[in-house]
């Protein structure tokens, strides 16, 4: 064999090679994507483990009863905004009206650390003598200033006597810690003295207990729903799920997920491949499914919207048009009268939180449970 012939083969053996690779990469990328985008740390209603014995199995079908979370378990993925995206006024469209509602702070869940000045501080200045001291904490930080209005995210060029900061007191990874409520207070009072005004620190041991009991709550109410479903003959087309999800009026986000949302954009569940592959829009015409999942955050789904039902009928209808069959993690059919019983846990979870006046998928809702 000549040189030539075999620098041929050496080339093509190298570009097989980085073929491979380049696809291996690739499918790793996509499933620590889909890692992230479809794990889920919440009880689960259908087959969590966390109101359930060791040792014990529940019956072929049914829903597990809700307890709560065992204590120091509730590490969760959440979202850590920047200083300027957590303090940054929104426009009210789309989406973001709602964020525009999260932004402000309440003192049900917040610690919240008044700021007067003696003169009218602008926004812009408070803001810069926040940014480096209120960095880095482990819950989400918000300012603001009481305008004409009522209290809003600070306006740069707006003029504020009356300002305020505060820190969540708890989310799904637990509740604030003392020393943290410690750090944040002197970290509004360097920030107040840097701007020219003087921040007065409210009862941090009064704020602890009041986040420890909040944590208790969310702990007792912070479940999710999954379900499967699976095929039964043939692989379900990626054509076939799209047009079914949208029919259903859900729509493909950027996460890979299906997501069925109210007319306020809040998410009532969510369509995944069961296998954690992102759904893709330009792979759809390619792409099959042996199993998809679906998932509903029962907080963050507004009662209003009725998300249960619209989960379990859709979750009937993909099957039916799927000739497939609807499972739980074990791959046991989920029967009518598991789904009753399901809606009755979720019935009491929504009964729960209105007793403490955080309606799911509120405002106050989705800053708890993210």
């Amino acid at each position: 064999m000549s040189d030539l012939h075999l620098g041929l083969v050496a080339i093509g053996a190298f570009v097989v090679v980085a073929v491979l690779g380049y696809n291996k990469w690739q499918e790793a990328r996509y499933r620590r994507e889909a890692d992230r985008s479809l794990k889920s740390g919440h009880d689960d209603v259908l087959m969590g483990t966390s109101g359930q014995q060791a040792g014990t199995e529940p019956q072929q079908g049914e829903a597990r009863d809700l307890q709560p979370a065992p204590e120091g378990e509730r590490i969760e993925p959440t979202f850590a905004a920047t200083f300027e995206a957590a303090f940054a006024p929104k426009a009210a469209v789309g989406p973001e009206a709602i964020s525009e509602e999260i932004a402000s702070l309440k003192e049900t869940i917040d610690f919240i650390v008044p700021i007067e000045a003696g003169e009218e501080v602008t926004g812009e200045a408070m803001t810069d003598a926040s940014r480096p001291a209120l960095a880095g904490f482990s819950k989400q930080v918000r300012l603001e200033g009481y305008g004409g209005g009522g209290w809003e995210a600070l306006r740069p060029a707006e003029r504020y006597a009356r300002m305020r900061a505060g820190i969540q007191l708890a989310d799904r990874r637990g509740a604030v810690s003392a020393d943290e409520l410690a750090t944040f207070g002197a970290a509004v009072q360097q920030a107040a003295a840097g701007a020219g005004a003087l921040a007065s620190i409210p009862d941090r041991d009064e704020a602890t207990a009041r986040a420890s009991d909040l944590d208790r709550f969310c702990g007792k109410v912070d479940i999710a729903i999954a379900m499967h479903v699976v095929s039964t003959r043939t692989l379900f087309a990626g054509t076939k799920i799209r047009a079914l999800a949208e029919a259903a009026g859900l729509t493909l986000e950027e996460d890979g997920r299906f997501q069925r949302r109210d007319d306020r954009a809040r998410v009532l569940f969510e369509l995944g491949n069961m296998d954690r592959t992102p759904f893709r829009a330009e792979t759809m015409r390619t792409i099959s499914a042996a199993g998809l999942t679906l998932e509903l955050d029962v907080p963050r789904a507004p009662e209003t919207a009725r998300p249960f039902e619209q989960f379990r009928d859709f979750a009937r209808h993909l099957a039916q048009a799927l000739d497939g069959d609807i499972v739980d993690d074990n791959r046991a059919s989920v029967s009518a009268a598991a789904f009753d019983k399901i809606l009755a846990q979720v019935q009491a979870v929504q009964r729960t939180m209105a007793e403490r006046s955080i309606a799911p998928g509120s405002p106050t809702a989705l800053r708890l449970f993210s």
